[in-house]
């Protein structure tokens, strides 16, 4: 399953009120809509975009970051065809594939997303590692 390239299209970072309290941090994704790309590969390969929305909420209205975009991937003419015919029936993609788009935008977008939080200063939405000091000595061999 091959997957070309993820393009961010709408960036959106806000920071509405102060960060106190306790914050709860949601994370969606959400494929929008599939079309056909309109990509020259080869006779027997076709492009399909899936249009997608990823957003982070800082709740309670603490702050938003938002990206829309697509991700382009390449197969067999004969499954983008079934795909999209799928897709227009009941708005639906198999497991396995949306899976593997889901994780492709997911991989993208955090990285952003967390870059735009420290640009709006809103807290990370993911844990970062950190480093402590070590409090039992007394076994150590270094």
């Amino acid at each position: 399953m091959p997957i070309l390239g993820v393009n961010i299209e709408k960036i959106t970072a806000s920071k509405d009120s102060p960060v106190k309290g306790k914050i709860e941090i949601k994370h969606n994704v959400k494929i929008t809509d599939l079309q056909e790309a309109k990509i020259e590969i080869s006779q027997d390969k076709q492009a399909l975009r899936f249009f997608f929305d990823y957003q982070v909420d800082y709740e309670p209205k603490i702050g938003i970051i938002s990206l829309s975009g697509d991700v382009l991937y390449v197969d067999e003419t004969k499954k983008i065809k079934d795909m999209l015919a799928e897709w227009k029936k009941g708005k639906k993609i198999g497991q396995e594939l949306a899976t593997h788009v889901i994780n492709t935008i997911l991989t993208k977008c955090t990285i952003k997303a967390l870059s735009l939080s420290q640009e709006v200063n809103l807290p990370p939405h993911l844990p970062l590692p950190k480093a402590s000091t070590k409090t039992n000595t007394k076994n150590y061999i270094g």
